[in-house]
């Protein structure tokens, strides 16, 4: 294709029958290249039909439709809950500085209760009683 001035003014300097063959070849071209931008129109319509047909299918699941589970493919389990609470930056357990509580064996309790046992809890037999000399 002939695309600098120079090259056009030369074919001008030819004569009005060198002009019309270069305007007919550039009228073929643009006509060649019209049919190809129109097939391409129509190829990227088509395409584009089939990406959302196939987009429709992959965003069908179970849970949207009556396809069954087992015909889920690209489902994503919930990802499970997060606590909302805040971090204090502290270690766990009691803190420095913070007086511990333990309960303690005391001499002399205020109050003294017997588990007493009657039966083996595995055989059900039933125990002697032991007394003890205090």
């Amino acid at each position: 294709m002939i695309t600098k001035r120079k090259e056009i003014l030369a074919v001008y300097e030819q004569g009005p029958e060198a002009v019309v063959t270069l305007v007919t070849t550039l009228y073929d071209i643009i006509a060649e290249q019209q049919k190809i931008i129109e097939l391409q129109a129509a190829r990227i319509t088509e395409l584009e039909e089939r990406v959302e047909k196939l987009e429709s299918q992959l965003n069908k699941n179970s849970r949207n439709s009556s396809k069954p589970p087992s015909t889920d493919v690209f489902v994503h389990e919930k990802p499970n809950p997060q606590s909302r609470r805040k971090r204090s930056g502290k270690k766990p357990g009691g803190q420095k500085g913070h007086p511990g509580t333990t309960l303690r064996m005391v001499d002399d309790p205020d109050e003294i209760v017997l588990h007493e046992v009657h039966k083996c809890s595995n055989c059900e037999s039933l125990l002697e009683t032991l007394e003890t000399n205090d």
